[in-house]
């Protein structure tokens, strides 16, 4: 799984604003914008990995070769199965 470390920053990041707005409910405080602030590191997190997801994609769809040839994964596989 190419996204194993992105799900386990995830998780991280979950676990530690549940933490820290535990600790800050206890204490009286309000969360509302701390957890917003989380919220929005999420999102950027999820769009940089799209991003590196739709660069692989495109590498891998065959744009590094030409119809006629054989395509990347094609040649991955074949060397692999070589060695």
């Amino acid at each position: 799984m190419r996204t194993e470390s992105f799900w386990v920053t995830v998780s991280q990041l979950s676990d530690m604003t549940t933490s820290s707005c535990r600790v800050a409910a206890s204490q009286g405080q309000n969360t509302n914008q701390f957890e917003r602030d989380q919220i929005h590191c999420l999102l950027k997190k999820c769009e940089r990995q799209l991003l590196v997801l739709d660069e692989e994609v495109a590498l891998n769809s065959g744009n590094c070769s030409k119809p006629s040839e054989t395509s990347c994964e094609e040649i991955s596989h074949t060397t692999s199965e070589k060695q």
